[in-house]
């Protein structure tokens, strides 16, 4: 079953970012920040949004314009699981139009924030790259920077492409063929376990569970190493012509619909439902077979 390693999708096509091509975080200014929220904002408003992608199981949380009593923040905040949070924002200071000219000064100062906090139970506030001291800590930022110049420039090619893979799930994966599956007699005899309003089975390291009528859905669980947790995809039949995909990355947390450009989850989660497709209508021929 998936890792979170096996999703770091080397094959997978890059434009604009790389790992190779990472600037360090003491690097970054204002000017490059705010370019990757642009690059990465496909809801193209100018109003206050976020969009949320995921690299592995870890959040990717795009600022787009975040308003507070400080100024506007654009940028991104990526969680490392439960454990802690990088953020790259830049942030344009909000100043009285009285006191810019009172400074000589024709727009307010915009400066970048990369910084890291720690959640869970020894929670901390933003503490500024430039002032930690600990290297160990330092260099983990910088990998997980890096691993997210990988994600950004896979997204940025999806976009680009007209999001080829997104195109190949909604062609593989239709409402009718969620209806049908969810109907297999696979299900049928067993000991099935619930998970929210889904009932099934573990088999071979895999939960695979479904949720019948007019919203079938096929529920697919795995044990994720870097978390040791189980994380999950939901494929969910909303109507006669539109599917969802969600991912769950922990247990205890809540389904979030899956991005176009997420193109490393899209392909696992393809590659999942076609091997539980085949085995749901492998059961369905072999039933239709000994009735012959």
């Amino acid at each position: 079953m998936p890792s979170a390693t096996s999703l770091q999708s080397v094959t997978l096509k890059k434009c604009y970012y790389s790992a190779d091509e990472a600037l360090s975080l003491g690097q970054l200014d204002v000017e490059k920040i705010e370019q990757i929220a642009r690059d990465l904002d496909i809801a193209e408003s100018e109003k206050e949004h976020y969009v949320t992608g995921w690299m592995g199981q870890n959040s990717v949380v795009l600022v787009r314009n975040y308003q507070d009593k400080r100024g506007t923040s654009n940028g991104l905040v990526m969680s490392r699981g439960q454990r802690y949070k990088l953020s790259v924002q830049a942030i344009k200071f909000r100043i009285p139009k009285l006191l810019l000219w009172m400074t000589f000064r024709r727009r307010p100062r915009t400066m970048s924030v990369v910084g890291y906090t720690r959640l869970g139970e020894q929670t901390s506030g933003l503490q500024q790259f430039h002032n930690i001291l600990d290297p160990e800590l330092k260099q983990q930022l910088e990998n997980d920077w890096r691993e997210l110049n990988d994600y950004l420039g896979i997204a940025c090619w999806q976009m680009e492409n007209n999001q080829p893979l997104w195109r190949e799930m909604q062609r593989e994966i239709t409402p009718q063929a969620l209806w049908f599956l969810a109907d297999s007699n696979w299900f049928s005899g067993k000991k099935l376990q619930k998970d929210g309003d889904c009932e099934g089975l573990w088999a071979h390291n895999r939960f695979l569970a479904r949720r019948t009528g007019e919203h079938a859905a096929l529920l697919l669980s795995w044990r994720d190493e870097e978390n040791d947790d189980i994380a999950s995809y939901l494929f969910e039949r909303v109507s006669s012509n539109q599917i969802r995909l969600s991912l769950r990355p922990r247990k205890e947390e809540k389904f979030y619909p899956l991005n176009p450009f997420d193109a490393a989850h899209i392909r696992q989660a393809l590659t999942l439902f076609q091997q539980a497709e085949s085995e749901l209508c492998s059961e369905a021929f072999s039933q239709k077979q000994s009735r012959a």
